[in-house]
């Protein structure tokens, strides 16, 4: 009789052990799970920062590409400062090329997460839709450009002039990031 005690009450302390183990796994787990999430949160919050510089210094570049070049076109004057506009333009898609950085990072971040920040879920909604017009306003910029490098050149044809200039080449192309079906950015 006394082994049978003595076989229950270790089996029963086996079981509280076990029963404790898993408890304590299951706790350290979460534990584990909201330091991982709270520090994705973190990286979101610091990627999303970088990201929304960048838009600014793009939105700062565009608005100054605006004012001193595809504004005012003097053809002219275009033949002596192409190599100056075409090294603008290469800098301005070397902007959209951080940006889409930042944006795959964000990708990584953001898809099929929801954090307990509403300030993350809200970066994560929005980052997309930002990308897409800094895209579409490059591709609009690129094609005015190049619009004026046509009138350029059937200038120069017209005066039966030897000089023409390239237009600038790029794979961008519009998008539609956020899979809305409406390219933001190109209403304009």
């Amino acid at each position: 009789m006394n082994i049978r005690k003595l076989a229950y009450g270790l089996m029963t302390l086996s079981f509280i052990l076990i029963v404790s183990g898993g408890v304590s796994s299951f706790v350290f787990g979460l534990q584990k799970d909201r330091e991982v999430t709270f520090k994705r949160q973190c990286d979101v919050n610091d990627t999303f920062e970088a990201f929304s510089t960048n838009t600014t210094i793009f939105e700062n570049v565009r608005d100054e590409l605006y004012n001193n070049v595809l504004k005012t076109v003097l053809l002219d004057s275009m033949y002596a400062e192409d190599k100056e506009v075409k090294e603008k333009l290469s800098n301005y898609e070397q902007l959209v090329d951080e940006l889409t950085k930042s944006t795959e990072e964000l990708d990584r971040l953001c898809d099929g997460m929801i954090y307990p920040d509403n300030v993350a879920n809200t970066r994560c909604k929005n980052y997309k839709s930002i990308y897409e017009q800094v895209n579409n306003y490059f591709v609009i910029d690129i094609g005015l450009y190049n619009e004026n490098i046509k009138k350029y050149n059937d200038y120069q044809t017209s005066m039966n002039s030897i000089y023409r200039l390239r237009n600038y080449e790029t794979e961008r192309d519009f998008i539609d990031y956020n899979l809305d079906n409406h390219f933001d950015g190109k209403e304009e």
